[in-house]
């Protein structure tokens, strides 16, 4: 008979995994952490369905390489019936900015002026005084399918940069060349924001070039600076993507307009700021935990036919205190 975990948890962000196994035990979860170690082990004991995982929490799958083998265990757990955050083949339609870039223009959101450029046009691609009007100079060239910043090239002038980022991101089928935005200054602040969604909840958050230090935008910042448009065009890239766990980095420009920059990140660095200068607020990485695994309970409960009314009404107790704010993050 194969062994169940209710929670299994792929990430290597020892706080992150740490707050995950803290708040399973809380709800009672069995949980496992799959470690580098113990990834190839753990698919083979899943192909074999010698184990089973009825959620898992999937951030250390790489969509752009469909033999990770991270990627194969969330394809694997989806296949059998688990319920996977998120869903691999989401995040992988989701992931390719070229054709991502599409679906934002054409629903009305902002995106910086861009030129999509599909590869087998790159040795015959010219920058015309139509483009260049278009996307300005320097420029951002991005390429369509990829990750890690590979190919990225932020200060571009000629096709010889565009040249240089698709021999870098060799497997990216289309490049991306968008006009660099200048964020606007809001006090001390330069308002450039990564921005968290974690099933309907929206966690702004100041991250400010060039250190790229996290700090929480406070409700008091959201109405002074007038920020409400981050969590609404959060909101949208979610209905338009369909996953349910991501970020995105978007920036108020100095032309007065909120922009999608860096459309949708389904891998979120966990690292906390208590340990790394350029990490999340600690805070806001344990109140995503506690989100994270508060989904995975009430999944697990419904794949074992669970329906515990006490616990509903400690539920709806809990989230009538939050939205009132009358708890923190994580209680």
């Amino acid at each position: 008979m194969a062994t169940f975990y209710d929670v299994a948890l792929a990430n290597d962000q020892q706080f992150f995994s740490s707050r995950i196994r803290e708040f399973c035990a809380q709800f009672e979860l069995s949980f496992f952490l799959i470690e580098p170690t113990w990834a190839f082990d753990f698919l083979s004991k899943l192909e074999e369905r010698e184990i089973g995982v009825r959620v898992l929490i999937d951030m250390s799958a790489d969509a752009y390489d469909i033999e990770n083998i991270y990627f194969k265990i969330a394809k694997e757990v989806a296949e059998q019936g688990g319920y996977v955050i998120n869903d691999p083949d989401l995040s992988a339609a989701a992931s390719h900015k070229g054709l991502f870039h599409h679906t934002l223009a054409n629903n009305s959101v902002l995106v910086p002026p861009t030129v999509i450029v599909p590869r087998k046009d790159i040795d015959t691609f010219r920058l015309t005084r139509e483009i260049t009007n278009q996307i300005g100079t320097p420029f951002v060239v991005k390429p369509g399918w990829g990750g890690g910043r590979i190919g990225v090239i932020l200060d571009a002038t000629s096709e010889d940069d565009i040249l240089r980022s698709a021999k870098e991101a060799i497997d990216s089928d289309s490049f991306l060349l968008q006009r660099r935005l200048t964020p606007k200054q809001l006090d001390s602040h330069v308002a450039w924001f990564r921005v968290f969604y974690v099933f309907g909840e929206v966690i702004p958050c100041w991250w400010e070039p060039p250190a790229n230090q996290y700090q929480l935008v406070t409700p008091l910042q959201r109405k002074t600076y007038h920020l409400s448009a981050l969590a609404r065009m959060a909101r949208e890239i979610a209905r338009l993507s369909k996953v349910e766990f991501f970020s995105t980095e978007i920036t108020l420009a100095d032309d007065g307009k909120f922009y999608a920059v860096d459309y949708l990140n389904t891998d979120c660095d966990m690292r906390v700021k208590s340990f790394w200068p350029t990490g999340v607020p600690d805070e806001v990485v344990r109140h995503i935990a506690w989100i994270l695994v508060e989904q995975a309970r009430d999944r697990v409960h419904r794949s074992r036919g669970v329906f515990d009314h006490e616990l509903l009404i400690k539920d709806q107790d809990w989230n009538t205190r939050r939205k009132k704010g009358q708890l923190v993050p994580g209680e």
